[in-house]
């Protein structure tokens, strides 16, 4: 009978550092920094556009996210106004901070504008809002204190809700941003 006694105190024992240990990892796993916020350098210095994105960590390999993109002249780039909603998946991920390494990003873009069908800038310019779909490739860098680096790159097909929208529409730059 004590055996008995010494096992099922062994099998409760057992029991509550295997909880504990399951706890434990929710708590470490909470602590990871979920969001991250950057701004596209690539589009505010050859665009004179300011590209601020969001993204959300859903789990280690998978985000979501949103970019909002303002024009501030109005000859340098044919998007006015665009608010791009994105889905990342990460490849070879195996890092316990953030996500970061390779990713692909499906992208749908809202986009408003002034487009010419020519090839220099003309008179016959209109003004369009359309949506686009697409996909993009790229690369993130995570330092040890939570600064982003990344550079994508990518396109897809506008679904030419304005006959004056252009044809395709293009994602990607050079981002550095900050995860919390």
């Amino acid at each position: 009978m004590k055996t008995n006694f010494t096992f099922k105190k062994g099998l409760f024992f057992l029991f509550l550092l295997i909880t504990i240990q399951i706890f434990s990892q929710e708590n470490i796993e909470d602590s990871r920094a979920k969001n991250e916020i950057k701004i596209d350098v690539s589009e505010l210095v050859f665009f004179s556009a300011l590209d601020i994105s969001y993204e959300r960590f859903n789990k280690s390999d998978m985000t979501y996210g949103v970019s909002f993109l303002w024009n501030f002249k109005n000859d340098d780039f044919y998007e006015k106004i665009a608010v791009t909603s994105f889905f990342r998946y990460y490849f070879f991920n195996k890092e316990d901070f953030g996500v970061k390494g390779f990713f692909v990003e499906a992208f749908s873009k809202f986009a408003s504008g002034t487009y010419s069908e020519s090839l220099f800038f003309s008179d016959d310019e209109e003004n369009y809002f359309d949506v686009g779909l697409g996909f993009s490739v790229g690369n993130k860098w995570v330092s040890s204190k939570g600064f982003t680096a990344e550079l994508s790159l990518g396109s897809g097909r506008n679904l030419k809700l304005d006959n004056a929208s252009p044809d395709f529409v293009f994602r990607g730059g050079f981002s550095i941003g900050y995860m919390f």
